[in-house]
């Protein structure tokens, strides 16, 4: 017996109170964003603000016509003569899956999902800001530089009137989020190759669907890409995977 324990005392309560006080640790897990974290994140949103409204304004306006805009009238007046009644069906669908009502349901369910799965924040407050960091740079860039969309014959109508850059696109791209948690939470090759497989088959489709309804340009789903893209980079660099997470809490 140690010369430290008490007579009488059994030591099993102490190593009943250590689970119980890991396990309440783990159920009420630490939240993943701290101030710091939060500073980076505005600071990273302005500054993308700045980025994607400044090559908007130069393109599509300071330098415009310009071989890009006279690329992007080419591809859309391209698709329209291509158009058919089943192609017409299926971007409809295919951009359903993008659209916001679609994308909030869906993160929604999967941010309780990983909740449920997993039992604690990360997760799901890495899903909820990269979509809600895309969605804002979107709607405030978008009012900024106030691209007027193709001028061809539309198959859908959007009480946004500007179509730099394609907010169905960059929701598409950050719907990639779900890939990195998989990658997050599994080494099996055909688990992540089918993740994989279905992003980039949604987002193909969504970005066909735009271009063929006529309501973006080349130009504007290629950095509705980027935004998507740069959203996801920045969210995952400042929140962090879960383990480095648990990590920066534990030094605190």
């Amino acid at each position: 017996m140690s010369v430290d324990a008490v007579p009488g005392e059994s030591a099993a309560p102490t190593h009943d109170r250590a689970d119980r006080s890991h396990h309440h640790s783990w159920v009420k897990a630490t939240w993943p964003v701290d101030r710091r974290q939060w500073l980076q994140l505005a600071i990273a949103m302005i500054a993308a603000v700045g980025v994607f409204a400044a090559i908007g304004l130069l393109m599509t306006d300071l330098l415009a016509p310009n071989p890009i805009t006279r690329l992007d009238d080419n591809v859309a007046n391209r698709l329209v003569s291509g158009r058919t009644a089943a192609k017409d069906d299926l971007a409809h669908w295919g951009a359903f899956m993008a659209s916001t009502e679609v994308k909030v349901v869906v993160t929604s369910l999967l941010a309780v999902a990983v909740m449920v799965a997993w039992r604690r924040w990360h997760e799901t407050v890495f899903l909820a800001f990269t979509l809600i960091f895309e969605a804002t740079v979107f709607i405030v860039v978008t009012s900024i530089v106030g691209r007027p969309r193709p001028d061809v014959p539309r198959l859908e109508d959007s009480p946004v009137n500007s179509s730099y850059p394609s907010g169905h696109v960059a929701a598409a791209t950050v719907y990639g989020a779900f890939v990195v948690i998989v990658f997050w939470h599994t080494t099996s090759r055909w688990i992540r190759s089918l993740s994989v497989g279905v992003f980039v088959a949604v987002l193909g489709a969504v970005v066909w669907s735009r271009l063929y309804q006529g309501m973006h340009f080349l130009s504007d789903v290629i950095a509705g890409i980027v935004l998507g893209l740069v959203s996801l980079g920045i969210c995952l660099f400042v929140i962090g995977r879960p383990d480095e997470t648990s990590a920066r809490a534990s030094d605190r």
